[in-house]
């Protein structure tokens, strides 16, 4: 299923039109609609917004699970902006950055700002992520600290 569907089946469960959710994001109509059409990437914030929003998980938005209930909240309270998650879990599996970078096809120079919060991460890099670590999105984004992803798809 891709994002647009999920992203329209959501809101219209709630009997919601796109411009409800642009106001609840604080953002333009337009910009809303180039998410549900995949015209626009979603970031982190809007990914997280949505997630609680909605009372699913971020892996339920971007099609990777079918389960549409959330994970258990995270017990961490306010995290910094660094993405130290994305080390802990590269570390754990004895991986450097040139190596999760080349898993990602891209070049460690690109992949280092995703780990260490300087950069946005991508949803399509999210989803490589998740599913090469088989964790939920949520947790590599600390909204959970579960780490057994719901059934994939």
């Amino acid at each position: 299923m891709m994002i647009m569907n999920r992203l329209k089946e959501l809101r219209i469960e709630k009997n919601l039109l796109q411009k409800d959710l642009a106001k609840m994001l604080v953002m333009s109509q337009n910009g809303y609609s180039q998410y549900e059409t995949e015209i626009r990437d979603m970031s982190t914030k809007i990914l997280k917004k949505l997630a609680n929003y909605y009372k699913v998980s971020i892996d339920y938005i971007l099609g990777l699970t079918d389960i549409n209930t959330s994970y258990k909240p995270s017990k961490i309270i306010n995290i910094s902006n660094n993405m130290n998650r994305l080390r802990d879990i590269r570390e754990d599996k004895d991986l450097l950055q040139k190596d999760m970078a080349k898993i990602l096809n891209m070049s460690q120079t690109g992949y280092s700002p995703y780990e260490t919060g300087f950069c946005d991460i991508p949803t399509k890099i999210l989803k490589k992520l998740a599913l090469y670590y088989n964790v939920p999105i949520d947790y590599l984004l600390y909204l959970t600290d579960e780490r057994k992803p719901h059934k994939r798809r």
